[in-house]
């Protein structure tokens, strides 16, 4: 029998929250019981339903959704009817896209470490501008990442929010972060298995909903081939980005390309080639950004 909250409730981020709370288990021990299904789920996924931030949609998110109804004593398509209509696909949107938009498969992998540095999910930020800054060196091998940036508080209480890399499959190892003033360094966590790199990247001062912070860390490699591509993934819409990739003159690409991709279940569009100057460095500039991914490719020979 569905629980007596039920008929009013219609929306599954509602639905499942009060389940949780109605049940009296933390999300640890939900994801305990689901890990003993043979499911694995992040706690910052289930944080992310739970606020309305992402919805379950890929198959094996769905199945987590079926096995939560029963765990929680909901009965059968209780979590599952209150999803509604699939998000469109094959166009841009205007709110926040999920971990799973711009990382698939790996989502997974990627909430995990995001929950070892904070069990409850930072307090919500965009960029506002930000500038990417790509070295590759004479072994045609990534050096650094450079990024400086404003970031926008969307809540109150923001102090923090995290950055992101993730190792090539043929890199040797997790690259390394470095933070400058006026911010600093916090937490980080790396895992060798996923290749993921997350760090707490601190402001000066807690931010109240609209005022900004200025950020400038940079990322280290550990390349362990040639480098042809550099991207940024954006959950959010940022209303100002340059990303640069400035290239050693002993290893200057044949072409370069610009590429933009709405999410990672879409194909690149927007793919033009692009100039290297003389000093072998080249760029794209983007305006008013939505989420997704926007990157440079290139080719050697």
């Amino acid at each position: 029998m569905p629980p007596p909250y039920g008929a009013a409730v219609v929306d599954f981020a509602e639905a499942l929250t009060k389940a949780v709370d109605s049940s009296g288990l933390s999300l640890e021990r939900i994801q305990h019981h689901l890990a003993a299904r043979g499911m694995q789920v992040s706690l910052s996924t289930l944080s992310y339903w739970r606020r309305g931030r992402s919805r379950p949609e890929r198959p094996e998110s769905l199945k987590v959704v079926a096995a939560l109804e029963d765990l929680l004593d909901l009965g059968e398509g209780f979590l599952t009817d209150r999803l509604g209509d699939k998000r469109p696909r094959g166009r841009w949107v205007g709110q926040a896209m999920s971990l799973e938009d711009m990382w698939d498969s790996r989502a997974t992998d990627l909430g995990e470490v995001m929950a070892r540095i904070d069990r409850e999910q930072p307090a919500a930020s965009r960029y506002l501008s930000v500038k990417d800054r790509q070295v590759v060196g004479p072994d045609r091998r990534e050096v650094e990442m450079r990024c400086t940036g404003v970031v926008e508080a969307l809540e109150d209480g923001v102090d923090r929010f995290l950055a992101i890399q993730l190792a090539d499959a043929t890199d040797i190892g997790i690259a390394s972060i470095e933070a400058g003033p006026p911010c600093r360094l916090g937490r980080v966590r790396s895992e060798e298995t996923t290749g993921f790199l997350v760090a707490e990247i601190l402001f000066d001062r807690m931010l109240r909903a609209g005022e900004t912070a200025l950020v400038d860390y940079v990322v280290r490699m550990k390349p362990g081939a040639d480098s042809e591509v550099c991207d940024r993934r954006f959950l959010r819409p940022v209303g100002d980005y340059v990303l640069q990739i400035d290239f050693h003159p002993d290893a200057v690409p044949t072409r370069c390309y610009r590429f933009t991709r709405p999410s990672l279940q879409e194909p690149e569009t927007t793919v033009n080639e692009l100039w290297i100057g003389n000093t072998g460095s080249t760029h794209i500039h983007v305006r008013n950004s939505k989420p997704g991914i926007y990157g440079v490719r290139w080719e050697w020979e």
